[in-house]
């Protein structure tokens, strides 16, 4: 009984000033006793940037798997390496001559890592139709009725591995685990439509994909739930690969119903796009499709470049990274980070330039494990006060109101996520900014919030490894920020 106590004592907050906090302590004690966490690991720091002062430090220094609080590291070296207003470019390139309106040659769309091409999170013109019928006026302004070669995507801005080693095979195949690629478009996703069986346990039926996917094919297990179970359909798929299997289940009660899978080669699916939208505005294509990887024959062939399309800004794609906490953003980012700082756009150079730019910034990446952009891997390992330390320098940078303003604000009900259904009606509300995380067994929060002396509050609160439903951790965490608005 003693050495039980003894070890509660052990694991409560460290204060410096435990009667000026004592409201908070009981919050953190909550979590630390609380039997979700009988099992688990909880880290939790608190800085008062304005005056330096450790508010709180329970295990701030152990290593814990952050899920998408990992991309306020991947957002905040994209912000001060790349800059907030930089773009990324996509072009329109052929090579062969152009003679009585005949294309004698191929038509190459030639990306550099933008990861929005072809995606409606920002302006409408950024869609499919919008972005081809961009393309089609460029081709017909150079008189082009005909080609008689391919249409290649080339993606070679990247290196060739599309995902990071240690994804999961549960994620890997689905909307939120896409491949990174060159030439991106879509966001890299397809969606799935079934026709569910007038029963719980029947077939459910594939129906189509949109946009079309040529050459997919469906190992198709899916079964229908009961209604309003929702979406627990899973795709398995690998890279480059057209078979997906399909498993688990999409609720009965709905005439169809979809789910969200990855393409499997986004150059390839761009060309395609392309392609169809030449046709249909009656200029004949008589090659194929083709990534870059399949067409090797005249890979070195003088082009001719006629066409160049924007992407957003940098900081308005870090907006979407941590607001929508969207992870084929940020690993396309890390990817433009190492070919922009280290000449190779690959995972390995794009965290080494994080690493390197950590050191510069004289933050300590001591027991810090970087394995992705996104947090997605199960290797990824920060610790709580890594992150408050993060926060803090990012302060001082030039770029910190565009950072600041990415991060969901609580309570606040039309801003985007989970932190707007938390602290509603409270201090917090309004005045809290933080990132969230989530996985399997893992939630994060971590961010700013404002004393109510006006004071900056710089704080991070990994959970690992709890029992029970997350929104018992989410409950927790969203009293100790409640606290933190109320300190003095």
């Amino acid at each position: 009984m003693i050495t039980s106590l003894l070890l509660i004592l052990l694991s409560l907050p460290v204060l410096t000033e435990p009667l000026k906090y004592e409201t908070l302590q009981q919050k953190a004690n909550q979590v630390v006793e609380h039997s979700a966490m009988k099992h688990g690991r909880w880290g939790f720091y608190a800085v008062n940037s304005t005056t330096g002062e450790i508010i709180i430090d329970i295990d701030g220094e152990k290593t814990l798997a952050p899920a998408s609080n990992q991309k306020l590291v991947t957002s905040a070296a994209a912000l001060s390496l790349l800059g907030a207003e930089t773009t990324v470019m996509t072009y329109l390139e052929y090579t062969g001559r152009i003679e009585e309106h005949i294309l004698q040659g191929d038509l190459y769309i030639r990306g550099e890592g933008d990861p929005t091409l072809g995606s409606c999170y920002f302006d409408t013109t950024t869609c499919i139709d919008k972005v081809t019928a961009e393309w089609i006026t460029a081709v017909t302004t150079l008189g082009i009725k005909e080609i008689r070669g391919n249409i290649i995507g080339d993606d070679c801005y990247f290196d060739h591995m599309p995902l990071p080693g240690a994804w999961s095979w549960t994620d890997i195949g689905n909307y939120y685990a896409p491949p990174t690629s060159g030439l991106s478009f879509h966001d890299n996703l397809y969606y799935l439509f079934f026709r569910p069986a007038g029963y719980v346990g029947g077939p459910a039926e594939v129906i189509k994909t949109e946009p079309e996917i040529p050459g997919l094919v469906f190992f198709n297990h899916m079964k229908t739930g009961a209604p309003g179970s929702g979406d627990n359909g899973f795709i398995y798929a690998a890279p480059w690969q057209h078979v997906h299997q399909l498993e688990g289940t999409i609720p009965a009660g709905l005439k169809e119903f979809s789910i969200k899978g990855s393409i499997p080669d986004p150059a390839q699916y761009t060309a395609h796009a392309l392609k169809n939208a030449l046709t249909q505005n009656n200029i004949t294509v008589a090659g194929d499709a083709l990534s870059i990887r399949n067409y090797s024959e005249k890979n070195h062939e003088s082009r001719n470049m006629f066409h160049t399309l924007s992407s957003p800004t940098i900081g308005e794609i870090i907006h979407i990274i941590n607001k929508k906490s969207f992870n084929l953003y940020a690993e396309q980012i890390l990817k433009l980070i190492g070919k922009k700082i280290e000449d190779e756009g690959s995972l390995d150079k794009g965290i080494e330039a994080i690493e390197n730019w950590l050191e510069i910034k004289n933050i300590s990446t001591d027991g810090i494990f970087i394995h992705d952009g996104s947090g997605l891997s199960v290797l990824d390992r920060l610790s709580a006060k890594f992150l408050v330390d993060l926060l803090i320098m990012m302060q001082a940078e030039p770029e910190f109101d565009v950072f600041y303003d990415s991060l969901p604000i609580a309570g606040d009900p039309d801003d985007i996520g989970t932190m707007s259904r938390l602290c509603r009606n409270t201090k917090a509300a309004y005045n809290l900014r933080a990132k969230t995380g989530s996985h399997v067994r893992i939630r994060s929060h971590s961010g700013y919030v404002r004393s109510r002396s006006g004071d900056i509050i710089c704080f991070a609160m990994l959970a690992n490894d709890y029992t029970g439903s997350s929104r018992i951790i989410n409950k927790l965490h969203e009293q100790v920020m409640i606290q933190l608005a109320e300190l003095p």
